[in-house]
């Protein structure tokens, strides 16, 4: 594994969901409401719609506060945002993507075990959550928490099977444990899915170099280089290739 330099470790750990609104998701239990025919209503007492109207409050309250946390982040007052998305949980708890906005904003803090315990209460919630799994992942394995890392992002694909981030992830996981055989093909499969994935490439040149598959790292690295002439940690793998190569 020596000189293998794999840059997916945190490429992705910051990739979120948009956080304009509040999200529903797709498998919802919640009925829809057509419109078609009278449905029976119990009437609700004082109380009750009160503390609905509550609730509805602090929803509205913490989309507005994680809406403020996402222009913080972007301007790098990670600190600000931070506050803004930790009262954003208090105020909505079984929110998940509020959990999910803390981790990042977390995350970017340098804060890992926080933002970890983030990234498990979303998935508490809503354990379907495929970037949380994704992220979740990328911190465990910036922790050399390999084989839990995997399994998070083994889960994230099980849900979304299209994820080339989690496909490069993956591989980049198994890479660093050593099994540069089961690596490749999570790398080509994230290339088949997303062609222009520059770490992707990288990784799986720089893969191909520490098996010393000269030809194929060069091929993959003359590449990346085509598109991304300036990328300079290309420019040094295909040196060390050519003069591998060479020799």
């Amino acid at each position: 594994m020596a000189g293998l330099v794999l840059l997916a470790i945190t490429a992705n750990l910051l990739q979120r969901k948009p956080v304009d609104r509040l999200q529903v998701k797709p498998d919802s239990n919640a009925p829809i409401a057509l419109g078609t025919k009278a449905t029976a209503v119990s009437p609700k007492s004082p109380d009750t719609v009160k503390t609905n109207e509550a609730e509805s409050d602090d929803i509205d309250k913490a989309t507005e506060l994680v809406n403020r946390g996402t222009k913080l982040l972007a301007q790098g007052k990670i600190d600000e945002a931070v506050a803004e998305y930790k009262e954003a949980a208090r105020l909505s708890p079984e929110d998940e993507d509020m959990h999910y906005n803390l981790a990042l904003a977390l995350a970017r803090q340098g804060q890992r075990k926080a933002a970890k315990a983030e990234y498990l209460e979303a998935l508490r919630i809503y354990p379907d959550y495929t970037e949380a799994h994704n992220n979740l992942g990328n911190l465990l394995v910036a922790e050399g928490e390999f084989d839990d890392a995997i399994t998070h992002f083994k889960d994230a694909l099980k849900i979304s099977s299209d994820n080339a981030s989690a496909h490069n992830n993956l591989g980049n996981a198994l890479a660093r444990q050593g099994k540069l055989t089961d690596a490749i093909p999570c790398f080509r499969e994230a290339l088949r899915l997303s062609p222009e994935y520059l770490e992707a490439r990288y990784n799986l040149a720089s893969t191909y170099l520490a098996q010393k598959r000269i030809d194929e790292a060069i091929s993959e690295l003359t590449e990346i280089l085509q598109h991304h002439p300036n990328f300079a940690p290309a420019q040094r793998r295909l040196s060390e290739a050519r003069q591998l190569q060479g020799k």
